[in-house]
């Protein structure tokens, strides 16, 4: 080669070995092949990793001048590759047209495009170099020489620079979400506030996952925390940075100190998980837990800000789980027992490990239990109850009928009435439950509502026969929703009972049997659950519920689906007789 060509190689060489950035190579290369060739134009494509899919990243000169220019799709590009380098015929690099599509002819020569060079590594084609040049071009031994060498060096360097891009973007990413790591995310906090870039920062912890592990195994949980980080993936915007923060906990950092516009977000983010979520056939009901914090408007600092976020999901737990939760100076003060959450993670894996093993046993149980509990906290909060007696109250319907693990399957699971010998052995599982429990440092709260949770407020229930209130409190509360769920739910022996009928045999006999402020609360709250639900009259006309008197809970307005409204309290003669 001759002097200046071997210049243009050495120079080459010498600044591109320098540095592993991808984008810094391909400008060396591009500027370099400028020197040698001063083609109209330049075009270069490249795939690191496929040999595929292959994207633009730089181009040269006036043919060249779109922003994000590309080639017109892979299936072009892979048909240039099955041509095994027929295409670059002859050694002036002139393309066979022979060889071409109309298509592909006609995009080569709408771009003044005349040869295209091939880099490889090895055996594979990592890059496509698009010549632009007038169609008389012939190129000199020298200039192809060092075309070729410089192409295998270039091709060289560049998997170089990828294999260390790829180290070090996983490095910094979590393998099983692709979002960035824990690790990573202190760096972006730290680099966020060193500029004084206003950002808010948003915690998501989903509630129960251990729990939601140990049910349903580790493969599911992990479908879970990908679900989750797709979600978030498709509510953020480009300039927001997405993190797996811990085993069930993600992070967004956002640009802006607005805590309206990030609870916003936040909001969208978790509606998108529910969403998404009640698409799947489970029944676990997802909830999530948000803290948010911002720099600088209240968090000085990095370390400032992700310590009041986290502070920010602290209460929010504290609060009931699913709650979002914006820090605010005195937040600290908040808090009425400061060992409350060290004393619920003691007992925590105790109750993961019982409430498991009541799915292991019998799913409908779990399932009942699940309900139990989703009924007896909306019980419990209406009723005034403190936070932390409402997480308390959710844990006793999970766990009231952990003594069915102790009761023959063949009974448990008997699709046909029970004998009066078998009943009795069913009635065993309170106080089996409470003995499972009894010397765990579970609150003797939740024990007892295993054990009188079908004790009756007049003295006809089991299996003391206690009245009034000699019942504990947790066990009234989770009596009701006991038995709601049971009659509202498919049995293997009986179908479902309408919950307006449900609502009427309670009506009629719960005042005696149940705590009667309970039970009057409880049924004014889930009679209005049903507004909106469609119904089935016992005429056979169908509409929807559109309002309910307190005080007239079976006799709702309903909108026929004509338009027409019927007004139940005044047609005595109707009634709902199924929620479809």
């Amino acid at each position: 080669m001759s002097e200046q060509k071997d210049m243009i190689l050495e120079n080459f060489l010498s600044s591109a070995i320098r540095t592993l950035d991808t984008d810094e190579i391909y400008n060396i290369l591009m500027d370099s092949l400028i020197l040698l060739l001063h083609p109209q134009g330049l075009l270069l494509t490249q795939n690191l990793n496929t040999g595929r899919s292959f994207c633009t990243v730089r181009r040269w000169g006036e043919v060249f001048f779109e922003k994000d220019y590309s080639v017109p799709s892979d299936a072009f590009l892979e048909e240039i590759l099955h041509q095994k380098g027929l295409l670059l015929a002859g050694p002036d690099l002139s393309i066979d047209d022979s060889l071409l599509t109309p298509r592909q002819s006609r995009w080569l020569a709408q771009q003044n495009i005349h040869a295209i060079k091939a880099i490889r590594y090895q055996q594979a084609v990592i890059g496509l170099l698009y010549i632009a040049d007038s169609s008389d071009r012939i190129y000199t031994e020298d200039e192809l020489t060092c075309l070729d060498r410089i192409c295998y060096y270039a091709a060289y360097l560049l998997r170089n620079a990828n294999l260390y891009h790829n180290a070090y973007h996983s490095s910094i990413t979590d393998s099983l979400t692709s979002l960035y790591n824990r690790k990573h995310a202190f760096e972006c906090i730290k680099d966020a506030c060193s500029t004084d870039t206003p950002i808010s920062l948003i915690l998501l912890d989903i509630d129960d996952f251990k729990l939601y592990n140990e049910l349903y195994g580790a493969t599911e949980g992990d479908n879970l925390i990908t679900l989750c980080a797709q979600a978030i993936l498709s509510k953020i915007s480009p300039s927001d940075l997405a993190f797996r923060y811990g085993t069930d906990v993600f992070m967004i950092l956002t640009q802006g100190d607005d805590p309206t516009s990030a609870g916003a977000l936040a909001n969208e983010i978790i509606h998108n998980i529910i969403s998404l979520r009640s698409k799947n056939d489970t029944v676990w009901d997802t909830s999530i837990t948000c803290g948010i914090s911002t720099f600088p408007s209240i968090s000085p600092d990095a370390k400032t800000l992700l310590h009041n976020a986290e502070q920010a999901i602290y209460y929010g737990k504290l609060g009931g789980k699913g709650h979002l939760t914006v820090y605010r100076a005195g937040l600290e003060t908040r808090s009425t027992d400061s060992n409350l959450r060290t004393a619920y993670e003691r007992v925590a894996p105790t109750i993961y490990a019982l409430t498991a093993a009541i799915d292991a046993k019998d799913s409908y149980t779990f399932i009942h239990s699940m309900n139990v509990s989703k009924y007896a906290v909306i019980l419990a909060r209406d009723l005034g109850m403190s936070e932390n007696d409402i997480e308390l109250v959710r844990d006793a319907g999970m766990l009231h009928d952990i003594g069915k693990i102790s009761i023959p399957e063949r009974i448990l699971q008997k699709t046909s009435e029970l004998t009066p010998e078998e009943y009795e052995i069913m009635k065993t599982h309170t106080v089996l439950g409470y003995r499972m429990m009894e010397r765990e440092r579970i609150d003797k709260r939740i024990k007892n509502a295993a054990l009188m949770h079908h004790e009756r407020f007049d003295g006809k229930g089991y299996p003391f026969g206690l009245t009034g209130d000699r019942i504990d409190t947790f066990a009234s509360i989770v009596a009701i929703a006991d038995v709601y769920d049971a009659l509202t739910s498919d049995r293997c022996y009986r179908s479902a009972v309408c919950p307006f009928e449900v609502i009427a045999l309670f009506e009629s006999n719960g005042l005696t049997e149940y705590n009667p402020k309970f039970i009057l609360t409880f049924l004014e709250h889930i009679a209005q659950t049903y507004v909106g639900n469609s119904v089935r009259l016992s005429d056979g006309s169908q509409g929807k519920i559109s309002m309910i008197d307190t005080k007239k809970l079976l006799r709702p307005l309903i909108q026929l689906e004509s338009g027409e409204f019927v007004d139940l309290s005044k047609r005595l003669d109707l009634y709902v007789e199924e929620i479809i």
